[in-house]
């Protein structure tokens, strides 16, 4: 497919995620029965992130259009290897903020007394985290 008919089916992905946000909003405010409960927030949500994304996508294509030099010093940006490595260690930094972060959601929402099931499903989702977590280190430590 010519890069051409490429973003012309961004932009009309782009235009549907903005159609969906309208749509939602639209059925949000006009439509007063409790029937369609998160409906209108999944459409706004799923509008959003299309939108977002498709709109990144025409953005970069028609900035970096008739920049050949641009385009080659962001390939080399994002295969150099510092930069990876940098990027990696944010994200386990990030990572091991979550845990804390989780670990102190889970206390703090027992000591308010929080309904059982919404802890189970956040104690669920900590531990999937943390085998994860494991089953990825115990892969890398045999490979390497």
């Amino acid at each position: 497919m010519n890069k051409n008919k490429s973003v012309f089916i961004e932009g009309l992905l782009a235009l549907l995620g903005a159609g969906l946000v309208i749509i939602g909003f639209l059925i949000f405010k006009n439509i007063n029965t409790n029937n369609i409960g998160i409906f209108p927030y999944i459409m706004i949500a799923l509008g959003c992130g299309i939108f977002g994304h498709y709109t990144e996508k025409m953005i970069k294509y028609f900035s970096l259009k008739n920049r050949e030099d641009l385009r080659r010093q962001i390939k080399i940006d994002e295969n150099d290897e510092r930069n990876i490595l940098i990027a990696e260690k944010s994200k386990a930094k990030a990572y091991d903020l979550m845990i804390y972060l989780f670990a102190a959601v889970l206390l703090i929402f027992s000591l308010m007394r929080v309904d059982k099931l919404q802890i189970i499903i956040i104690v669920a989702l900590y531990l999937s985290i943390q085998l994860y977590g494991v089953y990825w280190r115990n892969k890398l430590e045999r490979e390497m």
